[in-house]
């Protein structure tokens, strides 16, 4: 599989975490939590793999890192690595504090990269989108693995650098989308990635934070929902064209807002955002199971 299905592994990854959350806080039977688990974690283990074997070729590893919408996609796999850490680390804590610790300094020195290309000067604002928003912001994914081992140092950093370039990058993203041409078609749903840094960050609030300090998770969790309900329309326009790899995007920011609505629906105790927080499970795993069923069509042609 090329770079341009890491969104999957992220995905099928953090869909996965989102039903553990399920059966956590909302009462959802272990069977059925457990059986989905197992099913998106094997098929998010098979897509990284498959990734990581097309890149170990040199001239598909200079493909992707030389074309500035595919250059940003490897952190896609190391955020990846992290949500497994998070996977595993109940049956296997051994093994998943190592591969958290290898996805986070992998993604942290990936993105130093990145910044040092940007700082060039010469990106146009055209080249901007909402995929930047994985390398620089997806160090808020950290606190999801690292509160799990103890790694608390850990987990304050990678929230730190990734809330702070959040809001340094919104206002950025923000206006390449309002007044720059729509982005073409086969990259339209990375417009969901929007919802995915409020989201996910309130997430690691409430990991990190007792349950006495949810305001600020509270507010990142209505801010994602407030994204996603705006974003709905574009859900169904990328469904009524051709299957392309980045509509995968859709799956691991709804994740993260089905995972944040239920936390701290138990947290406050209003069922409305347990609900709220179910609805979103249900379409996300939805979209999963179609977004399958399209890479599969897609990778038979190849």
């Amino acid at each position: 599989m090329s770079i341009r299905f890491a969104p999957a592994v992220m995905s099928l990854f953090g869909t996965a975490l989102a039903w553990r959350a399920f059966a956590e806080y909302g009462g959802w039977p272990q069977t059925l939590t457990s059986s989905v688990m197992i099913a998106l974690l094997a098929l998010g283990l098979l897509g990284l793999g498959s990734i990581v074997f097309h890149l170990m070729h040199r001239a598909a590893f200079i493909e992707a890192v030389a074309h500035p919408h595919t250059r940003i996609l490897p952190s896609g796999l190391t955020i990846g690595l992290m949500l497994l850490a998070a996977l595993i680390g109940p049956v296997l804590p051994s093994v998943g504090v190592t591969v958290l610790w290898l996805g986070s300094l992998l993604h942290i020195a990936f993105l130093l990269w990145l910044i040092n290309g940007w700082f060039q000067g010469d990106v146009s604002l055209e080249q901007v989108s909402p995929g930047w928003f994985i390398p620089a912001v997806g160090n808020i994914v950290i606190p999801v693995g690292a509160m799990e081992y103890g790694q608390y140092a850990l987990a304050w950093v990678g929230f730190s650098i990734g809330i702070m370039l959040w809001l340094a990058l919104l206002p950025i993203v923000l206006l390449r989308l309002i007044t720059v041409k729509p982005m073409p078609p086969e990259l339209e749903a990375s417009q969901m990635i929007l919802v995915a840094p409020p989201a996910i960050g309130a997430v690691s609030w409430s990991l990190m934070m007792p349950e006495a300090y949810w305001l600020p998770g509270l507010i990142l969790t209505l801010f994602a929902g407030f994204l996603w309900v705006a974003l709905v329309p574009l859900v169904f326009r990328v469904l009524g064209r051709s299957f392309y790899p980045a509509n995968w995007a859709f799956g691991f920011p709804m994740a993260a807002l089905a995972t944040a609505l239920v936390k701290y629906g138990a947290i406050l105790e209003q069922p409305v955002m347990t609900w709220a927080g179910a609805l979103v499970l249900v379409c996300v795993t939805s979209l999963v199971v179609w977004f399958l069923l399209g890479s599969a069509r897609l990778i038979a042609k190849i």
